[in-house]
């Protein structure tokens, strides 16, 4: 009997511990997604038995346990949880999780599920080189990993520069224009990108990746290093081309450079490599004065002044007994030259034109004799050298006219002048049965007679009329006076064919004629001796003047098209020779320099230098005045003369002078 009360029990109790577990189940009705991004909503629900238990839900990650759901649940079988996996909530939390579920004694685990705050970037750039001050253009796509577009910001730094630059984001979508500096150097440079989401000030989710970029040299500059700013004749000139970029870094490769004159005639020109030492010979009969070199490389200009000293210099050579000496500077050789004969001593005073020379025949009595011919900086000496005559002495060759050798070129010459004598008097003879030419013959026959020796009789050759600038070794230095006309504002056509037809005018006008050469807006007339015929050019020149500053004032009262200038009036060294009926010169030191400088001072007038002052104070009264920091002057009158009474009474008249 007891026994059968024990096992009544027994099932008893096993029927309500069986009827309590099967009324605390617990399970999901929907489970969580695999994966989340921050800030994404966690939405998840579970149904449960019905019986009368505490409900717990709980997020369970690697790093940390996060509750999401406590409730007793009384008549409840369902529980929906939300919960928005923002950084408030999470911490720190990511990575892979799971939601672990109780009730009652009842624990269930959901499916793993990720959370992260990846942002996958998808970038496009224009290129991967640049030069300073170019656009880096960067586009792109933003995604975070939950596939939906980024609504953000958007940011690009440059570090080693200290740029950053920040942009909006929207629906996954981004560009920015980076300008890069001036001055960047050159070199391979990381530009680092981030985009990100931000909720209330605090950084969510976000992307980040580096792209590289090439910043390439730009040359920027040149600079010439020259081994001395004065160079002597004879010695040569070390210079090194250099060529720097944005960031004052050297770069290297080719340059190609020429020496000119200050008035850019050029004397040499080359190619060179960046960085290396070159070496120009200055030839010792280059016309002293200032001088430039002119670099150019990738597009870049550079230039340095340096300055050529006068060399007056001679060379001495003996041809059997006769001394030749010749002169090798590049000014007048004037010099006491010493000839030793054993122990005589002849004192020689040599002038010589740059390239001329001379030569002198050394005498004594019939013996061998040692020389030695020094003038202080040049010497040459003979130790065993024949001489005849009767005492020592040195005489200059100027010629021997009936030295052997030379009776035929003697006996030539005669006759040529014979037969030009003959000519000459037969049309004498023949113009006095003959009318009096038109005034248009008679201009043209105002032409110079030169003596054609190659032909046997006379040629007519017209005087130069125009000039060219170029470089002149062999040639006559001669002083020269210049006009100088600056135009300063651009000329219309009427304005044009104005101004040609005045200069024509005046210098048609001159009796002694002038050479044009135009150099840019400066318009110059030049009275060399070559071509007038006389040294006195000065107050030609300064009166060619005043009648072009009579008649461009005249112009401008009469037209519309106005020409403004200034003229100016200047004397100075020019070496020069006629060649093809063309004056071709080279200016010395600065004589061009000054004329055109001083006609950019003059304003409506005609300026005078001091040089052609002091060679004019005679005949032309001046009052001084300074432009700038030059000392010029202005005329104020002209003093009478028979010559020249007509002009002055002219020039008076027009500029209103009593």
């Amino acid at each position: 009997m007891r026994k059968q009360f024990l096992f009544i029990g027994i099932m008893v109790l096993l029927t309500v511990y069986l009827t309590s577990m099967v009324f605390a189940e617990v399970w999901f009705v929907k489970e969580p997604e695999q994966l989340y991004s921050l800030g994404d909503n966690l939405d998840i629900s579970l149904s449960v038995s019905d019986t009368e238990e505490q409900l717990e839900v709980e997020l369970s990650c690697p790093d940390a346990q996060k509750m999401l759901f406590v409730k007793y649940l009384i008549n409840e079988t369902y529980a929906e949880i939300s919960q928005p996996l923002a950084k408030s909530f999470l911490g720190e939390v990511k990575g892979e999780c799971n939601i672990i579920a109780r009730y009652g004694r009842e624990e269930i685990k959901s499916q793993k599920f990720k959370i992260v705050d990846l942002v996958l970037l998808n970038i496009n750039s224009n290129k991967r080189e640049y030069y300073p001050e170019e656009d880096v253009e960067i586009s792109g796509k933003a995604e975070k990993s939950n596939t939906q577009l980024l609504n953000g910001f958007f940011e690009l730094n440059l570090e080693e520069l200290n740029l950053t630059l920040t942009e909006p984001v929207e629906e996954g979508k981004f560009t920015t224009n980076l300008t890069l500096p001036k001055t960047i150097a050159a070199g391979t440079y990381l530009l680092n990108i981030m985009v990100y989401e931000k909720v209330e000030e605090e950084i969510t989710n976000f992307g980040r990746t580096k792209i590289g970029i090439i910043i390439k040299q730009k040359p920027t500059k040149i600079d010439l290093a020259l081994s001395s700013q004065t160079i002597k004749p004879g010695n040569p000139l070390e210079f090194k081309i250099l060529l720097y970029d944005q960031s004052d870094a050297l770069v290297q490769g080719d340059a190609s450079f020429v020496v000119q004159s200050i008035e850019n005639v050029p004397v040499k020109q080359a190619l060179t490599k960046i960085n290396q030492g070159e070496a120009f010979l200055i030839e010792k009969n280059l016309s002293s004065g200032y001088y430039k070199i002119k670099a150019y490389s990738s597009g870049v200009y550079g230039e340095r002044q340096f300055f050529v000293e006068e060399n007056e210099e001679a060379d001495f050579k003996f041809e059997n007994s006769t001394l030749i000496i010749r002169n090798i500077g590049n000014v007048n050789y004037d010099k006491a030259i010493q000839v030793r004969i054993n122990e005589g001593v002849e004192i020689i005073s040599a002038e010589l034109e740059v390239g001329e020379e001379k030569k002198y025949e050394l005498m004594a009595p019939d013996g061998i004799y040692s020389i030695v011919i020094t003038d202080g900086a040049t010497s040459l000496s003979n130790q065993g050298l024949s001489l005849t005559g009767s005492i020592i002495s040195v005489k200059e060759l100027r010629g021997r006219f009936l030295s052997k050798g030379k009776i035929f070129v003697w006996v030539f010459i005669i006759l040529v002048l014979g037969l030009f004598v003959f000519a000459t008097s037969r049309r004498v003879l023949k113009k006095r049965f003959v009318l009096a030419d038109s005034p248009e013959k008679t201009e043209k026959r105002r032409k110079v007679i030169k003596e054609d020796k190659k032909q046997g009789g006379v040629t007519l050759v017209n005087l130069p009329s125009e000039a060219e600038h170029t470089l002149v070794l062999k040639g006559h230095k001669q002083d020269t006076a210049i006009i100088c006309l600056k135009v300063k504002n651009e000329l219309s056509r009427d304005a044009k064919t104005g101004l040609d037809k005045i200069l024509k005018e005046v210098r048609d006008a001159q009796p002694a004629k002038a050479v044009s050469y135009k150099s840019n807006a400066y318009f110059l007339s030049i009275f060399s001796p070559l071509v007038t015929k006389t040294f006195k050019n000065h107050v030609p020149a300064a009166k060619a003047a005043l009648a072009l500053e009579s008649k461009l004032k005249e112009y401008n009262a009469k037209f519309k098209d106005k020409i403004e200038f200034g003229i100016s009036v200047h004397s100075g060294d020019v070496v020069g020779r006629v060649e093809n009926n063309i004056l071709k010169f080279t200016s010395l030191g600065s004589t061009l320099l000054i004329a055109k400088k001083i006609s950019d001072l003059a304003k409506e007038e005609v300026l005078l230098s001091k040089e052609l002052r002091g060679k004019t104070l005679n005949e032309i009264k001046t009052e001084k005045t300074e432009r700038g920091n030059l000392e010029v002057f202005t005329v104020s009158r002209l003093v009478s003369s028979d010559g020249n009474e007509k002009f002055i009474q002219d020039f008076l008249k027009r500029q209103g002078i009593k």
